[in-house]
């Protein structure tokens, strides 16, 4: 069969992106073409997949999602793809991958009243809608499994249109071979002592993963913890404001970003703590990446996948809503709770026992299926 997948932009250290890809391999590996159709592609292009950059350029991310929906049905018409397979809302999609929040939700939360007006708004509601208003045929997989219930609030879905996906992590990314002790040869690197805490930070788009928000939680540490504490940011950002705030804030000599880095696993293996406190996070796959690493975590409740830290006992998870002084005690708290050598272990006991990992396989699974339903149509 043949399978067009779309997506806004395509980048090879995104979560969404790479499980786009492995999904894309994994239905070629079942016999089956896979196109994909996007607004920039970044990155070296596999070579069994096609790969075809639209132009859709614009002033604003809502309209170039608009220019997007149209390239993408001009570019497929007429060419008998069986499936469209969506990464961005895009109306006339037969599956779409729900790799970000309910947007209609997270603006009734988190934005005042007067926001609903602005043409922003408008148009990514409508784009949402969509996907989601009732009695269309798009089949939506979900990963983050509580924003189910916000969808069909918002819209009215019908439940029997979502599937809900395990988060998909990969373990062979995680269990690489690097040096066999990567946390002292890390640690060495970046000029860590073994009597220092290592503080690491995964994710780019550093406002939205509230780098800001772990500095500050840094220079409110009690002296004698703080002096300890060494913060590693490894991720793509504008590192310029947050520096600027780490030295207003006294602690600028403390905190090293790395920009990307391919070997994020040894990361994980060297650091003493994980530390999420974004914005916003559908789901948050470094949580769980961290855990099967052994690495205990310090997390906000508004990430998705925050429920797996709190099952695991792997960390500890600062309740909702945020506040900046909940998550400088949680800091505090963390570095000296009794607790941490158990939660080693806790995070890897859990990784283990629970299915984190099939994703990929399923993602495929409901696309062919679709497909095939698809012709079943046709013919």
């Amino acid at each position: 069969m043949k399978l067009a997948f779309v997506v806004s932009l395509w980048f090879p250290f995104g979560g969404m992106q790479r499980s786009l890809l492995r999904i894309a391999q994994t239905c070629v590996a079942r016999g089956h073409k896979v196109d994909i159709f996007t607004g920039e592609w970044q990155g070296e292009r596999p070579a069994d997949i096609g790969v075809f950059e639209l132009d859709t350029k614009a002033s604003t991310n809502h309209r170039s999602n608009d220019l997007l929906a149209e390239r993408f049905a001009e570019a497929i018409a007429g060419q008998g793809y069986d499936c469209r397979v969506g990464f961005t809302k895009l109306p006339g999609l037969d599956v779409y991958y729900a790799a970000d929040p309910c947007y209609a939700a997270r603006v009734e939360e988190t934005k005042p009243a007067i926001y609903r007006i602005s043409s922003r708004y408008r148009v990514f509601k409508r784009q949402e809608r969509a996907v989601f208003q009732p009695g269309t045929q798009t089949e939506v997989m979900l990963i983050a499994h509580q924003e189910q219930v916000k969808f069909i609030k918002h819209y009215g879905t019908e439940p029997e249109r979502f599937h809900l996906l395990p988060p998909g992590i990969n373990r062979q990314r995680l269990m690489a071979n690097g040096p066999e002790d990567d946390r002292r040869v890390l640690r060495e690197a970046f000029g860590i002592s073994e009597q220092e805490w290592l503080l690491l930070l995964v994710g780019s788009r550093f406002h939205t993963k509230g780098v800001d928000r772990v500095v500050r939680s840094l220079a409110t540490l009690p002296a004698e913890q703080r002096a300890r504490c060494r913060l590693l940011v490894v991720g793509h950002g504008k590192d310029g404001p947050f520096r600027r705030l780490a030295k207003r804030l006294g602690v600028a000599g403390q905190i090293i970003f790395t920009g990307t880095r391919e070997d994020v696993p040894r990361f994980y293996r060297a650091a003493d703590v994980l530390i999420h406190a974004p914005r916003n996070e559908n789901t948050g796959t470094v949580l769980i990446e961290a855990m099967i690493c052994g690495l205990p975590v310090l997390v906000t409740a508004n990430c998705g996948f925050a429920f797996h830290v709190r099952d695991a006992d792997a960390g500890m998870v600062v309740p909702d809503p945020f506040d900046q002084g909940r998550l400088d005690r949680g800091l505090a708290a963390f570095l000296a709770s009794p607790q941490r050598e158990a939660w080693v272990g806790n995070g890897p006991a859990y990784c283990e026992r629970t299915d984190l990992y099939s994703l990929i396989e399923r993602a495929a699974d409901v696309i062919i299926t679709r497909a095939e339903r698809n012709q079943e149509v046709v013919c």
